[in-house]
């Protein structure tokens, strides 16, 4: 009469998200009654079994992944992946010493899964295009960065190639009481949260492809519109600056001719004074070129001002040159009036 025993699986049940991969782990328990043949860690009907609880933690853990992704999956090629991926434990090594009276056997294996072929060229290529939304472009991912070296590196021991990921994997059979034997799984599975990764990535493929299509044709477009608001902002500018350059000439002209009105005693009666108004308007200019035109408030600003949004480095230098410009028209205007007066 076969025994029958509870397996009492104890899995890392880590989900795989596109930015935090083999992190905040949970564990979950799951008991199911099961017979078992033999006491021991290669025996088939053990195995057989937790391979299959295996797969079916894969499927619920990939169900969930897609379910809170923003991204469609193709539930066509979904359905052949998940019917035709296969998890195999081989290379199993009993790491208890006496197993004939111990009553907990260490058993450690590697744990192979096959996916349908060309799935992982596939996965590869989504790792690829998949958006910064999906994964984190400034932090475990990076542009020069591939599947394979995302999920072989650090700690987790993986091996991606040929269509099949590998990893370590190790359990524990336990004799009790009562029940006969436990079977435990203590460590975070990573394999499980690669392929996981793998396939997610693999069935939502086209939708990064779709999504970066939309995102460069929304780019280009605001591209074009962007270009044309800086040309825009370009233009008024300039049409201001050349009546700003105007004024100039024509107050400096003014200014000389009200100044040539004054007598030889009077031009030296007013020399100084005329030295230090000079200085005191080009210093005073400079200051007040330096004001940031977002600092101005919005009744103030002259209509080219309106478009600073779109200024470069270059256009905001050039607003503050024709604002000292401004301000030199504005007080050479007023010492032409105090020139005037003082002639009268």
């Amino acid at each position: 009469m076969k025994n029958v025993i509870i397996f009492s699986l104890v899995l890392g049940t880590t989900l795989i998200s596109g930015c935090d991969n083999f992190k905040n782990n949970k564990t979950e328990k799951v008991e199911q009654k099961v017979e078992v043949s033999d006491w021991s860690c290669t025996d088939a009907e053990n195995i057989g079994q937790v391979e299959a609880y295996l797969k079916s933690e894969y499927l619920k853990q990939l169900d969930k992944q897609l379910r809170h992704s923003s991204y469609e999956a193709d539930q066509d090629l979904l359905k052949k992946i998940t019917e035709q991926v296969q998890f195999k434990i081989k290379n199993v090594t009993t790491l208890t010493e006496d197993d004939k009276t111990a009553k907990t056997l260490h058993c450690s294996s590697q744990l192979s899964v096959q996916f349908p072929k060309g799935l992982q060229k596939r996965a590869e290529n989504a790792y690829l295009e998949a958006p910064c939304s999906d994964q984190d472009c400034e932090g475990e991912y990076d542009s020069m960065s591939t599947l394979r070296d995302y999920l072989e590196d650090g700690s987790s021991n993986l091996v991606l190639g040929d269509d099949q990921l590998k990893g370590a994997f190790s359990y524990g059979i336990t004799k009790t009481d009562k029940e006969g034997v436990t079977f435990t799984v203590e460590n975070e599975n990573a394999v499980i949260n690669g392929i996981v990764f793998v396939t997610a990535k693999a069935v939502q493929y086209q939708s990064y492809v779709k999504h970066n299509s939309e995102a460069r044709a929304n780019s280009e477009q605001y591209s074009k519109e962007n270009a044309a608001e800086v040309a825009l902002a370009q233009k008024a500018m300039d049409i201001r600056q050349k009546e700003l350059d105007a004024d100039k000439v024509k107050v400096v002209e003014r200014l000389n001719q009200t100044w040539d009105l004054f007598s030889a005693d009077q031009k030296q009666q007013l020399q100084q004074d005329q030295a230090d108004w000079f200085e005191k308007r080009d210093v005073d200019c400079k200051v007040i070129a330096q004001k940031n035109v977002y600092q101005l408030p919005e009744n103030e600003k002259e209509t080219y001002q309106k478009k600073s949004d779109y200024w470069d480095d270059a256009m905001r230098k050039q607003s503050e040159n024709m604002q000292y410009t401004k301000c030199f028209n504005q007080k050479t205007t007023e010492r032409i009036v105090y020139l005037n007066n003082v002639f009268n």
